[in-house]
């Protein structure tokens, strides 16, 4: 990465606009989904937003100088210190990254997201995997076979976990969706629920069938 490459990733900061929008774009970043997510169920303020994520940033201090493990670590630290907290059950809100920040708690699958940003901000190749035990950081220039994990905040055999693919954007917001949608439910809360089926169909799958039945299931019990 290049220096002026680097100091446009610091600068640019995640928006919140219609998750529509984001989804219909090519690639676009896990945590402007996740923010575009939360605007839509919610009054998102997205400056606190970045106010968090920067000051997460700074209280981890993923140095660009030091090796690609090492970042990993840094970066773990923010659940580690309990800075972020992991927490796999719990309402909706753990899925929402305005309240993951402010309330310093959030799923695994999320604090991946949060961290994989904080580290895109200071000029980190990081990536998310996933597989059979679930989601994982990865940095792209470390040949050990380490990942962090953000239930724990500790790097982890990758070997270990079996086989796991590369997540983008939208397959990391469909993750966020399938798990808010039945915390919705258990809540009682049609109106959200009802929201999230809707934005599970607009993301740009080939296999759209079960996103589709979900959607008529929700929209049946309107009746």
């Amino acid at each position: 990465m290049s220096s002026s490459d680097r100091d446009t990733a610091v600068r640019r900061p995640v928006t919140a606009v219609p998750f529509r929008l984001h989804a219909s774009v090519t690639c676009p970043s896990p945590a402007e989904l996740a923010m575009s997510l939360a605007w839509e169920l919610g009054e998102l303020d997205g400056d606190r937003v970045e106010r968090g994520l920067t000051a997460l940033g700074t209280a981890i201090h993923a140095e660009l100088e030091t090796s690609a493990e090492a970042q990993l670590r840094a970066l773990g630290e923010a659940v580690t210190n309990a800075v972020l907290a992991a927490r796999l059950n719990g309402g909706p809100h753990e899925l929402l990254i305005d309240k993951a920040l402010e309330r310093g708690h959030a799923h695994p699958v999320l604090i991946a997201i949060i961290l994989q940003e904080v580290g895109r901000r200071a000029g980190l190749p990081l990536g998310i995997v996933a597989g059979a035990h679930g989601h994982f950081l990865a940095h792209q220039r470390l040949t050990a076979p380490l990942v962090l994990d953000p239930a724990t905040g500790h790097l982890t055999d990758a070997d270990a976990l079996g086989t796991m693919h590369w997540q983008c954007g939208h397959q990391l917001a469909a993750s966020l969706l399938d798990l808010l949608q039945p915390r919705y439910e258990r809540a009682g809360d049609l109106t959200r629920e009802l929201q999230i089926v809707r934005m599970r169909v607009t993301l740009p799958f080939d296999d759209m069938d079960e996103a589709e039945r979900r959607l008529n299931r929700v929209t049946a019990r309107l009746n």
